[in-house]
């Protein structure tokens, strides 16, 4: 979802700047939107999230293994600050809105566990408030909570919190001539172990599988591998991943067996265009809409699922493509004046104090916030 961790400079940024992946965030935010909107044909628009994860996985490697060697501690320090920056203000603005917005137009319909689930994802643990609450993605006609889909910032969250330590503290330890294949011996271990666990778990217990961090590391894992080898001009490569998402989508459903070993496919798919890129994913509408996707995955979830669960839900008609251009006007509002200011200052970039005092700002902002609205919620029962 995300973008990168990026502090080097303007110049180094544009030079390693790839705008197929911009296309690829595009091609996973239309799956997870076109999921949650029912749309016939995308029952299986799940796979965005993976997609989403592999791109992360894959961007943050190459921003982290640019950093100098022998800074560990400078560099963990700029990649979090980097983390408040990015994720930070957007999220708990969604949250907030999301409360606010639930609270006042659902009226008798309101569910006081938003409350909770508004904690847990201010504190990117909604994926295992999910797993603690036996909550299922898939079960048609049951309320999901309007944060459901804040489970996958917690677990790309949770993988941020390790990964870096383990990058620096190899690049700290090790001479540079064996640096990079350590890394990779490294994240085959993470790959191999994360992805045999998913397996077992997917079998044993599903719901726990699919919002696990532990069955969802190796997925990101994957793309950290991947950067580790380049890119090639091998085109034929990228097409044949193209063919497997759409093998993806026309044989996964609600019912499938997930993640599992079928998360190899779009994982791996997505593994094979980002190492094979292909320039028709760079196109600019495509490109934009990437840059937004990150603020448009925040937003959509609000807008298409909170109408369906008011007193008199608005679901039939026009009613959704409606509420999707107010996801996408939200999104582009949130990008422009909130998201992307914040991400490309250069005087933040530079104050790391100042970065840690906005994600704190963000954190107590929406505590605060949820506080209200529950307040309101026990007041008006009591």
């Amino acid at each position: 979802m995300d973008q990168s961790f990026n502090v080097s400079s303007v110049a180094e940024r544009s030079s390693s700047f790839r705008a197929d992946i911009q296309g690829l965030r595009a091609l996973a935010i239309v799956l997870v939107i076109a999921l949650h909107m029912n749309l016939t044909g995308f029952s299986a628009g799940f796979i965005g999230v993976d997609m989403f994860f592999v791109i992360s996985g894959y961007v943050i490697t190459q921003s982290l293994t640019r950093q100098p060697a022998k800074h560990t501690w400078a560099n963990l320090g700029k990649f979090w600050s980097s983390r408040f920056i990015r994720i930070f203000p957007a999220a708990a603005l969604v949250i907030v809105a999301t409360i606010v917005a639930a609270y006042f137009l659902q009226g008798q319909a309101f569910n006081s566990d938003l409350i909770t689930d508004a904690r847990w994802a201010t504190f990117y643990a909604t994926n295992l408030r999910l797993i603690d609450s036996g909550a299922n993605y898939f079960i048609q006609g049951l309320d999901q909570s309007l944060l459901t889909h804040y489970w996958a910032l917690a677990v790309e969250q949770q993988f941020y919190l390790i990964f870096p330590v383990l990058v620096f503290a190899l690049t700290w330890l090790s001479a540079e001539k064996y640096r990079k294949q350590l890394l990779q011996m490294l994240l085959v271990i993470v790959v191999i172990g994360s992805a045999v666990w998913s397996v077992l778990e997917t079998q044993a217990n599903p719901v726990s599988a699919y919002f696990s961090p532990l069955t969802r590391f190796w997925e990101l894992g994957f793309g950290a591998l991947v950067a580790t080898f380049g890119t090639t001009r091998f085109k034929s490569l990228g097409y044949a991943g193209l063919v497997i998402l759409l093998v993806c989508m026309f044989t996964f459903n609600s019912q499938t067996a997930y993640p599992g070993y079928l998360a190899w496919l779009p994982v791996l798919a997505t593994g094979i265009l980002l190492y094979s890129p292909l320039p028709a994913l760079g196109v600019r509408p495509l490109r934009y809409i990437g840059d937004i996707s990150y603020s448009l995955y925040l937003w959509h979830f609000l807008w298409l699922v909170l109408p369906t669960q008011t007193e008199e839900p608005l679901t039939d008609g026009f009613w959704p493509w409606l509420f999707l251009l107010g996801a996408i006007v939200t999104a582009v509002i949130s990008y422009h004046f909130v998201e992307r200011p914040i991400h490309r200052s250069i005087k933040l970039r530079n104050d790391r104090y100042s970065t840690f005092m906005i994600g704190a700002i963000c954190i107590v902002g929406a505590l605060l916030a949820i506080a209200v609205i529950e307040n309101l919620y026990l007041r008006s029962i009591s």
